[in-house]
């Protein structure tokens, strides 16, 4: 069986187990709605403030409530010692690592759509023509964190306090990351002020495509040593 085929029978099987128990993604949305509804309340008042921290709130409710998503990527496989059953199996373990990003760079996009639709109406979002642009800083973004966050989650998802682990050991990752979605956000969230010129939000999406490409050769690379620990 070649690689691309075990690649999309991998991602199909996990999406099909998902789609039965729809833990994770209702998990990750119900959390990510909840932490954006705190920081709506807490600016309701102030239209200024909305549009100066409207940003860093989409970002901050991603880069948490993600982690619910990255923490039970392998759930299913520690279950049992079902993992030693597919190491066993005739699968790279690179592939197996492709397909568990693919599978959870869905999820979380799809959490992340969710909130946008959520921040739409709790930041009063206006610029609309800029919806293209921040779809493309999304799914670099989302590509980089669960790049790098998959690697992670296979070496915290048997220990105990797994997932706060899995967070000290992921954010400090994603900095840069997290700086060049910030960047896109100053002018994709709201207008900047005269005499401002931020980064372009579509070399802040090169960038993360990059970072992303970095994270992910690194799994590649990694993951087989860290499955057989």
């Amino acid at each position: 069986m070649s690689h691309l085929r075990v690649f999309f029978c991998l991602i199909r099987w996990d999406l099909a187990v998902e789609w039965r128990r729809r833990e994770t993604t209702l998990n990750m949305c119900l959390f990510a709605l909840l932490l954006l509804f705190i920081g709506s309340y807490s600016v309701a008042s102030r239209t200024e403030l909305q549009r100066e921290f409207g940003s860093i709130f989409f970002w901050m409710v991603v880069l948490f409530a993600g982690t619910v998503g990255l923490s039970r990527a392998f759930l299913h496989e520690r279950e049992n010692a079902a993992l030693t059953g597919v190491l066993v199996a005739p699968v790279d373990a690179g592939v197996l690592y492709l397909a568990k990003v693919a599978a959870t760079w869905i999820y979380v996009m799809a959490m992340e759509l969710l909130v946008f639709g959520a921040y739409l109406i709790l930041f009063s979002f206006d610029r609309y023509d800029r919806l293209g642009i921040l779809l493309a800083v999304m799914g670099a973004f989302t590509l980089a964190y669960v790049g790098a966050g998959m690697v992670l989650a296979a070496m915290t998802t048997g220990l105990r306090g797994g997932e706060l682990i899995l967070r000290v050991l992921l954010f400090p990752l994603m900095v840069p990351a997290v700086i060049a979605a910030l960047e896109a956000g100053e002018s994709i969230f709201k207008e900047p002020p005269p005499g401002e010129s931020p980064l372009s939000p579509a070399l802040c999406a090169v960038a993360l495509l990059c970072f992303g490409a970095i994270y992910l050769a690194s799994g590649f690379l990694l993951f087989p040593k860290v499955v057989e620990e």
